[in-house]
């Protein structure tokens, strides 16, 4: 008998495509992602089949998702054991409107507002490089840093000698880069250069052929964290590379980016977020992480919350990670725009909305909110670009107001809700920042805080265009269909 190859692997392939669709409606619970992976998998079943095995699930690995479990636990005992006495005190503080917000933050990480924060709001790269600089160079115990992108060029070269000669005088330094975004750090020569300086280096989710058969492997560390002495935090959009050289061929301009320096009780919540991230890598460096914290028991003892008060800021530390089970970002972008009354600002550089983030912002229009969203003009990828246009004319019709900013790639990621409430970090408006990524963001309830913020996104609105429904609909029908094809795919972007 003879055997029909080509039947034999019609029927392997038909079959592998219909399980994985199966798979789809079993596991898929955000609806736009399972009518996407239906599509790919119904018109390109090989090639879906394939995708889905390695990037359909957010599959962290046995041991690693192990560890993640570990790392939750150990963001609620670290809250338990060093702030809970702060944070009933600081919940008296919030505003009526977010204490319920703030609530669900907490029971989802276990880190909950405190008061008695300082802030200073950094919004130029040469601000931002400078004051890190100044910061590394002052550090007397520890400095820890972790950045999704380190690319080692231009000014960031001397931030990094900085790191190095901090731990040549006995600091103890640590970086943790994401694997894939710091590909240029690890390949180049200051990795070594590092090293021999005595500063820790790991990897963040390390990728590799054999990885990628066990855990999916475009889950990132988005994170962009500085934490100097315990006592010095900073986070926000910045990347630690040198915008004059950062993907200068492009075509998107500079990047532009703003950080936020944070002293008070706060950064031992960032401290704390630190402390999981390298502790989640393997088991050597978990229990390397405990002996730390036993070892330094005394200098955290030391920087307790009341020995930490620097100001009148009360503020909320928010991670989130795939391997939550809550997407607590996410639903807290959604209640903050629910809860607005007068104004919703946001600026993104990556704006993919689902269904139910787009409503929270149409509705918040419709119902007199006055609702502006400012997006760079260019971005560097094509098919968020197409993606993004998509959502312009629901959001248009129901009286957002749509801005390009055209003085680079605007890569902050800040919203700013009424006059008492902002997010900031490292989250952008899509599904990846949401679902995926490793992020950090902040939730401020301080008025001047708010004036602050909401006056950097004038000055961008200065330097932007806006759109308008008329100026929209005279485009030619061919962008509009290349733009909701794309749309289609939009849960996985």
């Amino acid at each position: 008998m003879k055997i029909e190859w080509a039947t034999v692997f019609l029927v392997l392939h038909t079959s592998a495509a219909l399980m994985c669709m199966l798979r789809v409606l079993y596991k898929q619970k955000n609806i736009g992602s399972t009518f996407a992976w239906l599509i790919i998998l119904f018109l390109f079943p090989l090639f879906g089949t394939v995708a889905y095995l390695l990037i359909g699930e957010p599959r962290l690995g046995t041991a690693r998702a192990k560890r993640s479990g570990e790392m939750s636990r150990f963001y609620q005992s670290f809250g338990t054991t060093y702030l809970s006495g702060m944070y009933g005190h600081a919940r008296e503080t919030l505003p009526p409107t977010y204490r319920g917000i703030s609530r669900a933050a907490e029971s989802a990480t276990g880190l909950g507002a405190t008061a008695h924060n300082a802030m200073r709001l950094l919004s130029t790269t040469d601000d931002i490089i400078e004051t890190m600089l100044a910061d590394i160079r002052s550090a007397e115990y520890s400095c820890m840093l972790v950045f999704y992108i380190i690319e080692p060029k231009g000014r960031i070269e001397t931030l990094l000698q900085a790191v190095a000669e901090a731990a040549q005088r006995g600091v103890d330094c640590s970086i943790l880069a994401d694997a894939v975004g710091s590909r240029s750090f690890f390949d180049s020569t200051w990795y070594a250069k590092l090293k021999q300086a005595g500063v820790q280096i790991d990897e963040s989710l390390p990728v590799g052929l054999l990885r990628t058969l066990f855990t999916r492997t475009d889950l990132r560390n988005h994170r962009k964290i500085l934490i100097v002495d315990g006592k010095i935090g900073y986070t926000g959009s910045f990347n630690l590379v040198d915008p004059k050289f950062f993907k200068k061929n492009s075509g998107v301009g500079e990047w532009v980016d703003v950080m936020m320096r944070c002293t008070g009780p706060m950064v031992l919540e960032m401290a704390a977020v630190f402390f999981a991230d390298v502790a989640v890598e393997n088991d050597d460096k978990l229990h390397g992480i405990q002996d730390y914290l036993r070892k330094n028991e005394e200098r955290i003892a030391a920087m307790l919350p009341d020995k930490m008060k620097q100001g009148s800021i009360t503020a909320q530390v928010i991670p989130s990670a795939p391997a939550q089970n809550d997407h607590v970002i996410y639903e807290t972008i959604i209640a903050a725009i629910h809860a607005a009354n007068r104004q919703i600002t946001i600026t993104t550089p990556y704006f993919v909305p689902d269904e139910p983030l787009l409503m929270a912002l149409t509705m918040a229009a419709k119902r007199g909110v006055d609702v502006t969203l400012i997006l760079p003009e260019k971005v560097d990828s094509l098919m968020v670009r197409y993606a993004s246009r998509a959502y312009y004319p629901l959001l248009l019709e129901a009286g957002v107001h749509l801005t390009l900013f055209h003085g680079g790639l605007l890569h902050a990621k800040t919203m700013t809700v009424d006059d008492d409430y902002v997010l900031f970090g490292t989250v952008n408006m899509d599904m990846r920042s949401f679902f995926l990524n490793l992020e950090i963001s902040l939730a401020v309830y301080n008025q001047d805080i708010n004036r602050q913020v909401y006056a950097l996104q004038q000055n961008y609105l200065a330097e932007s265009h806006c759109i308008t429904v008329k100026g929209w609909q005279q485009r030619s029908k061919w962008w509009m269909l290349v733009e909701n094809t794309v749309r289609l795919m939009s849960p996985l972007l």
